[in-house]
């Protein structure tokens, strides 16, 4: 069950990026966030935006070697907020990136296996994220690293 209700994306984004604190400091990752200096409310449930972000810096942090860069951009267009996560990582090759949405799918089963976690992660952002009304979105290049993104409805 989904309840929706005004919730301040710039603000929830900051309290995934602290849980997340160590594993930044750990691989010394710089991490950019970039928002508009007036920030703006989406409509969604709180709980279920959480979870999507998550697991979306989590992947972000994950595929990032050490040193790397991860940039999170908000920006709202119409009557929709824009959330990408870009990195510096391994990327994805072209072929596979119709099916990172699909659950248990994996594009390198052994670094999967390496990096933990069920191949469920971006199925559930995508369900999550459409429930919402919203779209997910990829793009990739190999050895630069790929842009995660999602769109909910402003309020």
């Amino acid at each position: 069950i989904i309840h929706p209700k005004p919730v301040c994306i710039i603000r929830s984004m900051r309290s995934v990026m602290n849980i997340f604190g160590p594993q930044i400091s750990e691989k010394k990752l710089h991490v950019e966030f970039i928002y508009p200096p007036r920030g703006f409310l989406i409509f969604a449930d709180e709980n279920l935006l959480g979870q999507v972000l998550i697991n979306l810096l989590d992947n972000a942090i994950k595929y990032t070697p050490g040193n790397g860069k991860i940039v999170i951009r908000c920006r709202k267009q119409d009557t929709r907020v824009f959330i990408t996560f870009t990195d510096t990582g391994v990327g994805i090759p072209h072929e596979s990136i119709p099916r990172v949405f699909e659950r248990f799918y994996r594009v390198d089963k052994a670094r999967s296996r390496d990096q933990g976690g069920t191949g469920l992660g971006l199925a559930i952002v995508k369900h999550i994220v459409e429930s919402h009304g919203g779209d997910v979105f990829v793009e990739s290049n190999i050895g630069k690293g790929s842009t995660f993104g999602v769109t909910f409805l402003t309020v």
